[in-house]
């Protein structure tokens, strides 16, 4: 009897899964340093096509448009948003049941290697570049009778199975995946907005600090050439030398008020490209127009209606309820654990075997498991996500008091801010007026009287720049206050929506709030209640004190202090 070969089909797929890990070693700490190596020049050259037009000038509006399209970081929330979906998409695939195709060949062949070609047929086109080898091979390879066994046997098995618990749990899942990139979204939202605000608060400090550049430098230009006019006047003995040093001080401090200007500008530029995702190095014009106005922030609400656009509007707290639903569902797949699992299989096989009596056959069946040793551990799990529930809630109604904070805060340094500006205001044009007046009434004779009228143009630039200082913090206060609100800008038709949106939002939780309103007039009552009973037992108890000992032989001090106030005080007097 000859020997006889059965052919497996799986080498194929271990080749592969044999291949995949011979070449994911690991690597090692100088092929991670050149990696970052690359990596490092790689970036550095690609930061120089990131980069603005020279001389182009921009305005507040189009960097936050270039920080919100460009910003690396956003583009990295953004991806992380994407990654977030295609999991959820995941979770949402689950949900499908398993669909698993066996297919068995087995050829029965002889020591020839035309039995093999005739039962595998596209092997002979492999023969010519294998040769008889490979067909040696596979008949080499696994030697059985073939007594009592067809000559080529076909076996093919459909199995699609449900499992209830996992259909279950991929549901659950999918609606924690839709909440992950919903918070993922009111991240963006909400570091968008952060974005803007630090945006303009660089844009601010440049257009001040080029616009006090300007100021000091037409202005020193000016005045440099009195620096041998002092001296000439210090050595004919016009001015006293302690006179010399102050004019001569006077001119350094604003040299280096000018030096540090050009830092601030510089240091600023840098901060300001960077938020826009552009090259840091290099300048950036802005246009400082809108320093030579004052803004009239007349649009804002009250602080109690800004409080409640706040709690409607910040993305941090729908975060926080988002994260307090996944919580909840959680609890939900903890308590679907504590279920049996059943799994519901439709099978199909079919056989080429003409020994059996069917060769083709259907079954229908449904299988339960349950492990018991499990259940102690699923009702600590719940016990544990319901108590995150309760902490979720906490937190949020702490995160809620805290952004109140933050726009009672806003708010007063924008009004601290408008002061302030007022002020600098106020003192640059009184300094402003009297050097009009001075130079137009004054007839400058001699040099003396020009380092009086130079000494004036100082002390008016100086007030003049802070002024500018001031009313860029007045403009970011103002961005800061729409940032704690949770807001890019508002006007008329806006705070008509979120007015009428928190209006029924209230009558909807109308009777809630009723509820708490009445516990805290209850506990109020009961305070204000204890507190009068507190002051009239000290009243009595000092009453007692002040009285000579002898009066109070019989009376019962135990019984008088378990009393009420009104009920011992009649006991005293008919001690008494």
């Amino acid at each position: 009897m000859k020997k006889v070969n059965r052919v497996l089909f799986g080498l194929g797929s271990a080749g592969i899964v044999a291949g995949m890990v011979v070449t994911s070693g690991c690597k090692s700490a100088e092929e991670y340093r050149e990696e970052r190596a690359e990596y490092a020049v790689k970036h550095f050259e690609l930061a120089k096509y990131r980069d603005m037009m020279e001389g182009e000038r921009v305005n507040l509006s189009q960097c936050i448009k270039l920080a919100l399209e460009h910003n690396l970081d956003m583009k990295v929330l953004n991806l992380e948003k994407e990654v977030a979906r295609e999991m959820r998409t995941a979770d949402m695939l689950g949900m499908l049941p398993e669909l698993n195709v066996e297919l068995y060949i087995v050829g029965i062949v002889t020591g020839d290697p035309d039995s093999l070609m005739t039962y595998l047929p596209w092997l002979k086109e492999f023969e010519v570049r294998a040769g008889q080898g490979l067909v040696r091979f596979l008949t080499i390879l696994n030697q059985v009778d073939g007594n009592g066994q067809d000559r080529h046997l076909n076996y093919l098995n459909v199995d699609l199975a449900l499992s209830v618990l996992d259909f279950g749990l991929a549901f659950f899942n999918t609606q924690q995946g839709e909440d992950r990139v919903l918070m993922r979204e009111q991240r963006e939202i909400r570091a968008g907005q952060n974005l803007s605000l630090d945006v303009a608060k660089a844009y601010f400090q440049v257009a001040a600090a080029q616009k006090a550049i300007k100021i000091t430098t037409s202005l020193l230009e000016d005045c440099r050439s009195r620096y041998e006019v002092i001296s000439k006047l210090s050595k004919s003995r016009d001015i006293t030398p302690f006179r010399a040093f102050e004019e001569t001080r006077r001119f350094v401090d604003m040299e280096k008020r000018l030096t540090n200007y050009i830092r601030t500008y510089e240091n600023s530029c840098v901060e300001l490209r960077s938020l826009l995702g552009m090259r840091p190095a290099g300048k950036i014009l802005v246009d400082d127009s809108m320093l030579n106005k004052v803004p009239e922030f007349n649009s804002l609400p009250d602080i109690e209606l800004m409080e409640q656009i706040a709690l409607l509007q910040r993305p941090e707290l729908y975060e926080i309820d988002m994260q307090k639903h996944i919580n909840v569902i959680e609890c939900r797949k903890t308590i679907l654990m504590m279920l049996p699992n059943v799994r519901i299989y439709p099978d199909f096989t079919n056989s080429t075997n003409s020994f059996l009596y069917h060769m083709s056959w259907y079954e229908l069946g449904i299988r339960a498991a349950y492990n018991l040793l499990k259940l102690p551990q699923q009702i600590a799990r719940y016990q544990a996500y319901s108590s995150q529930v309760d902490a979720e809630e906490a937190r949020t109604f702490a995160q809620a008091i805290g952004v109140m904070a933050q726009v009672r805060i806003s708010h007063a340094n924008l009004i601290a801010t408008k002061e302030r500006f007022d002020i600098n205001d106020k003192v640059y044009k009184t300094y402003n007026d009297n050097l009009k007046w001075a130079v137009a009434n004054q007839k400058i004779t001699g040099e003396l009287s020009r380092l009086e009228l130079d000494h004036m143009r100082l002390e008016t630039a100086e007030t003049e720049i802070d002024r500018l200082m001031t009313l860029g913090n007045y403009y970011v206060a103002y961005y800061r206050i729409l940032n704690s609100i949770g807001v890019r800008h508002i006007d008329a038709k806006s705070l008509g929506e979120l007015r009428n949106e928190l209006a029924q939002a209230k009558v909807r939780a109308a009777e809630e709030l009723e509820k708490a309103r009445r516990t805290y007039d209850e506990d109020r009552a009961k305070r204000v209640a204890a507190n009068t009973n507190l002051q009239n037992l000290t009243e009595l108890e000092t009453t007692i004190v002040n009285q000579p000992l002898t009066k109070f032989n019989d009376v019962d001090f135990i019984a008088i202090y378990d009393a009420t106030p009104e009920k011992a005080n009649s006991m005293l007097n008919e001690e008494r």
